[in-house]
């Protein structure tokens, strides 16, 4: 469901950016997993942190700078640590994220390139028709350049980036990924755990945020698109919350498995036009493949019949 409002808000978003190439500004890998606090008890394998640096050039202005800022809190919705050690923490190593391009390049970092005062944009020699977003290959590593023609520009590029885009996919994924772990709670019997996290704000409801901003564009969706909408949620808020609090475990993984049939209806265009255009980043999507074989699930407990497509 995140990812079909997800989808149709992009589309019918007003003023959206200059994109070269919408396959590359989708899939630039703005996360990573990593090992963090290491050493500690609560060392864990497969931490969501930033794969990216937000920069810009020393000559930027103020709101250009600020903008930078805007998208870094939004990636921090997305992510769930910076990637800190104790032992990086004891050096003075804490990692940053927004920063000049100059330090930028020190790391071995994507980078999210705002402003065009820089020295990427003028050695590529790089001009802007409006609000830009372009990816680029610079030094062995991808730059997403938030550009434009002036700085109203470059701000209004780095605010959709941040919210429609960054933001966008931080409800996704929090949202997908819950979905997953929600079917391995209900094989577990745990109930209680699956219910909570229906209702948590950043597992099935974080999807709450990203149906709130495309709330104005909600009735341009197609009626068929609606109706799948419409059964979705009756089935994950009101009917799967009635058999977990029952205790039903068998009606439970039914209900569930219709929920993903939806999801599948509008992402791979079963019976109603696909809605999803791009293919995911698979280094970013195949988490829920651990997360489900932390559960003990394989993948044809999900994937079969009309679910049975596993690509990307």
């Amino acid at each position: 469901m995140v990812f079909l409002v997800l989808i149709l808000a992009l589309s019918f978003a007003f003023s959206k950016p200059i994109m070269d190439s919408f396959q590359d500004v989708k899939r630039f890998p703005f996360v990573t997993y990593k090992r963090v606090w290491v050493g500690t008890p609560a060392e864990s394998e497969e931490v969501t942190v930033p794969n990216v640096v937000i920069a810009y050039g020393k000559r930027e202005s103020p709101p250009v700078v600020s903008v930078a800022g805007e998208i870094a809190y939004y990636l921090g919705q997305w992510t769930e640590d910076v990637g800190l050690n104790p032992r990086d923490v004891r050096k003075g190593r804490i990692p940053g994220v927004v920063m000049p391009l100059r330090d930028a390049l020190k790391t071995d970092k994507h980078i999210i390139l705002v402003g065009t005062r820089n020295r990427i944009v003028r050695e590529m020699g790089l001009s802007f028709r409006g609000p830009t977003l372009k990816v680029v290959d610079y030094s062995g590593r991808k730059v997403l350049i938030v550009g434009g023609r002036n700085d109203k520009e470059i701000v209004k590029a780095g605010r959709f980036l941040a919210s429609r885009i960054i933001g966008f996919k931080a409800g996704a994924y929090r949202t997908f990924f819950s979905f997953v772990k929600l079917r391995g709670l209900i094989e577990k019997g745990n109930y209680e755990g699956a219910l909570s996290l229906i209702e948590d704000p950043s597992g099935l409801s974080a999807c709450g945020k990203n149906m709130s901003l495309a709330a104005p564009m909600m009735l341009r969706f197609p009626q068929e698109v609606k109706k799948v909408v419409k059964k979705r949620n009756r089935i994950m808020y009101v009917k799967l919350v009635e058999v977990l609090k029952a205790g039903n475990g068998e009606e439970a993984r039914r209900l569930w498995r219709e929920a993903m049939k939806t999801c599948y209806m509008c992402h791979q265009g079963i019976t109603i036009e696909r809605l999803r255009k791009f293919v995911p980043n698979p280094e970013i999507h195949s988490r829920h493949q651990r997360i489900a074989r932390d559960f003990g699930l394989n993948c044809t407990a999900c994937h079969r019949g009309v679910t049975e497509i596993r690509g990307y």
